[in-house]
C-alpha cells in the first residue's frame, strides 16, 4: 500500500521542481528584457522598482497627484506620516469624538504619498506610544500625562513620535502640495536626517509680539530620520520648562494656566527654534543668532539638518517674504492655521495681557492681527 504513495510523492516533487525551473526561466527572461543582462542578485533587488515603474496610474502625466520622484529615493526619512488629534478635555467622552471634517486635508497627504504609512494618533494611542517606547524615562511619561493643556501635549507627542519612529509629522490643518520624496534636493538626500522650515523671518522689519527670534522655525510640519538627538534634546527642554512653570506659579504643573507666550517658549515653536539652532551651531560654530539664517531663498544644509526657506512649509502668509498670491514652485506644504489650542487660555491673556502685548507690537504685527 505504500508504493503508490511513494510514487505519487516522487511525481509531485518532480512536478514542483519543473514548475520552479519554469518560473526561474520566465523571471530571467523578463529581467533580461528590463535590464539587458542575466538575472543577478542586484537585479532581484531592483525588481520592485521596475514593477513600480510599470504602474500606469502612478506615472500617467494627467495624474495631478503622481509621485514625480525616482522610485529609489535614497533618503533617510522612513515612509511614515503622523498626525495627532487629542481631545481638549480627556475627561469628557464627547470630546474624544474626532470630527471627520477636521481631517479633510489629510486626503492630500494620502494622495501625494500613496506608498507611505499613515497614522492618526488619538489620546489613547498617544499614551500607549509613550508608555511603550519611553518606559525607561518615567519623567517623560509624567510630563506627558500632566501637561497643562492639549496643545502642549501635542507638541511633546510629535517630538517623541519623530524620535522613536521618524518620518513626517504634520498638523491636521496642513495641505500636502508635493510628494515627500520630492522634498529633499537630490544632492542632499544622502545627508539629510532632519527637515525643518522657516515660519517667520523678520528680514528688515520690526519684532513681532510673542516671537523672540529673528528667524523662527515651524513645527506644524517636521521630517526626520528616527533617533536624531535633536528630538530628545527638545524633550529634555520641554521637561525643564515644565519644571520652571510649576515653580513660577507655585502649583503642580498640571494646574498651571500658561499664556500663549509661555506655551510657545516651553513646548512650541520658540523652544523648538532654540533647540534646532543649537543643533545647527554644532555644525556651524560661527553662527551667533538666528539672524544668520535670515533671508534664505533655497534649501540649505547645516550638517545633517536641511533648512527650507519660508515658502517651503510657510507659504501663504502675509509676512517674512512668504508668497501668498500664488503657489510658488518651491512650496511643499500649506498651513491653513485652523488650530484651536488657544481656546481656554487664561482670562488675563485674552484681555489685560493682550492689551499689554499690543503696546509692544510693530506696525506689521498690528496689520497682521487686523487682517486675520
Amino acid at each position: 500500500m505504500l508504493r503508490p504513495t511513494v510514487r505519487s510523492w516522487a511525481t509531485s516533487r518532480a512536478s514542483l521542481l519543473a514548475i520552479f525551473v519554469a518560473l526561474f526561466i520566465l523571471i530571467s527572461i523578463w529581467t533580461a528584457r528590463l535590464y539587458g543582462d542575466a538575472l543577478t542578485l542586484e537585479n532581484l533587488r531592483r525588481l520592485p522598482d521596475a514593477a513600480a515603474n510599470l504602474n500606469p496610474l502612478r506615472s500617467h502625466p494627467d495624474n495631478p497627484f503622481r509621485n514625480t520622484s525616482s522610485p529609489a529615493t535614497h533618503h533617510h526619512l522612513p515612509p511614515k506620516i503622523w498626525q495627532i488629534s487629542l481631545p481638549k478635555d480627556p475627561s469628557d467622552p464627547a470630546s474624544r469624538f474626532i470630527n471627520p471634517e477636521t481631517l479633510t486635508d489629510a486626503a492630500t497627504w494620502l494622495a501625494r504619498n500613496p506608498d507611505y504609512e499613515y497614522t492618526l494618533v488619538d489620546d489613547l494611542g498617544g499614551e500607549m506610544f509613550v508608555r511603550t517606547h519611553f518606559s525607561h524615562r518615567p519623567d517623560i511619561l509624567d510630563a506627558y500625562m500632566n501637561m497643562p493643556n492639549v496643545g502642549m501635549r501635542s507638541d511633546l507627542l510629535r517630538y517623541l513620535l519623530l524620535s522613536a519612529e521618524g518620518g513626517v509629522y504634520t498638523d491636521t490643518d496642513t495641505v500636502a502640495l508635493k510628494p515627500i520624496d520630492a522634498w529633499i534636493p537630490a544632492e542632499f538626500r544622502d545627508k539629510t536626517k532632519v527637515v525643518v522650515g522657516v515660519e517667520f523671518d523678520r528680514l528688515d522689519g520690526g519684532p513681532w509680539a510673542d516671537i523672540n527670534h529673528w528667524v523662527q522655525f515651524c513645527q506644524w510640519t517636521i521630517a526626520a530620520a528616527p533617533g536624531h538627538p535633536l528630538f530628545m534634546r527638545m524633550v529634555d527642554r520641554v521637561i525643564a520648562s515644565l519644571g520652571d512653570l510649576g515653580r513660577q506659579y507655585h502649583v503642580p504643573v498640571q494646574n498651571v494656566k500658561p499664556t500663549s507666550f509661555e506655551v510657545m517658549n516651553s513646548t512650541g515653536p520658540a523652544a523648538f527654534t532654540d533647540v534646532v539652532f543649537d543643533t545647527i551651531r554644532g555644525f556651524e560654530p560661527w553662527m551667533v543668532d538666528t539672524k544668520n539664517l535670515s533671508g534664505l531663498t533655497v534649501p540649505t544644509m547645516y550638517g545633517d539638518v536641511l533648512v527650507l526657506p519660508i515658502n517651503g512649509f510657510g507659504m501663504g502668509q502675509f509676512h517674512s517674504g512668504s508668497e501668498w498670491k500664488t503657489v510658488p514652485e518651491e512650496a511643499l506644504v500649506k498651513h491653513l492655521f485652523k488650530g484651536s489650542w488657544r481656546e481656554g487660555q487664561p482670562e488675563e491673556e485674552t484681555k489685560e495681557g493682550k492689551e499689554k502685548e499690543k503696546e509692544k507690537e510693530s506696525i506689521p504685527a498690528r496689520f497682521w492681527r487686523w487682517w486675520r
